[in-house]
């Protein structure tokens, strides 16, 4: 790939809920990215897209797709259009950034990384919390063999979706646009499953749609088999009284950790049989404060994506990571929403 000159010129589609993560991660990367460009149908989103910069408004994908000064599109329009706003955008020789999940399907997802190959275009596919403090610490200690065999990893999501949220847009809940509770929220705590203790091979699930109006599911569990014979499982559920807890646990041969507060943002527990002076140091200030059940992963991811297309730094995630994680996703539904 020829690397890219800065600033890269960032484009963005669809305004909503995560989209002023996006923006605001743009904004941090300062003379090295720009934000050129925002679509949305919705003339209110599009003018709180734009405001405040000098990005040009679209409510045409097309006629945004057809700016030369555009080098990078991100998606951040509902699931089920991801792979087809990815495929546009490939198509037009943009390089593609999509949220997750990369599509509600695995055939969707595979039609966009084959796109992206065919055109000649990288996708990067958003996981932030891969790149927390926490989490990268812990991934660090997996690596150094601190943990030693790897028993059980527990995953456990409370959060808080009200009908009011579900109502606010017809696509959420829906299986064509979004999913549940596990697709849609669910999805950042399986893939940073699969990101510490590797790929599954057995699943078992149980899912439920218990208080929301709804087609897909506000809670369920799941269990996996790893292929190391680490035992996993996961239960997510959208019928907090708050957004109580995003927490990961790992139980080891040397070694037991606990990475919690409401997403994934505080180390409650760090044993290990045998100390490691410079990562037992970092524990004790690996906790962070975020408002926002995003943290600030985005802010890295986008800095890793500017410094990869400048030649500066390996591939962040991309196609190959974001299929497989949703894969897992599907695997959990099984026959539930076939």
């Amino acid at each position: 790939m020829k690397s890219i000159s800065t600033p890269i010129r960032f484009a963005l589609i669809g305004y909503g809920r995560v989209a002023p993560t996006h923006t605001d991660a743009i904004g941090e990367l300062r003379e090295d990215g720009r934000l050129v460009a925002v679509c949305d149908l919705n003339p209110e989103a599009l003018a709180k897209g734009i405001s405040g910069t000098q990005a040009k408004g679209y409510t045409d994908l097309g006629d945004m797709l057809t700016d030369p000064n555009i080098d990078v599109v991100s998606i951040c329009t509902p699931s089920g259009l991801h792979a087809e706003h990815g495929k546009q955008a490939a198509r037009a020789g943009k390089h593609v950034l999509v949220e997750k999940p990369m599509d509600v399907s695995l055939d969707a997802a595979q039609s966009l990384i084959d796109c992206c190959k065919e055109n000649g275009v990288e996708l990067f596919c958003v996981f932030q919390n891969r790149l927390n403090t926490t989490l990268q610490l812990v991934k660090s200690a997996i690596d150094a063999g601190r943990f030693g065999k790897i028993y059980a990893v527990n995953s456990t999501v409370i959060w808080k979706r009200t009908q009011d949220y579900y109502d606010s847009a017809d696509w959420r809940g829906t299986q064509a646009m979004d999913g549940g509770a596990f697709l849609n929220q669910g999805v950042h705590f399986v893939d940073a499953m699969r990101f510490l203790c590797g790929e599954v091979t057995e699943v078992k699930s149980m899912l439920g749609t218990l208080a929301r109006d709804i087609e897909s599911e506000d809670t369920g569990s799941a269990l996996f088999r790893f292929e190391n014979g680490t035992l996993g499982n996961i239960f997510v559920t959208m019928l907090g009284q708050k957004d109580q807890e995003g927490s990961i646990t790992l139980l080891g041969e040397k070694g037991t950790v606990r990475i919690g507060g409401t997403a994934l943002n505080q180390i409650e527990q760090w044993d290990f049989q045998e100390p490691n002076e410079e990562q037992d140091a970092l524990a004790q200030n690996a906790d962070y404060h975020t408002q926002s059940l995003y943290g600030f992963g985005h802010r890295i991811y986008y800095r890793q994506v500017t410094d990869y297309l400048q030649g500066n730094g390996p591939h962040p995630t991309g196609g190959a990571d974001g299929i497989k994680s949703l894969g897992l996703v599907r695997r959990i539904y099984g026959d539930h929403f076939a």
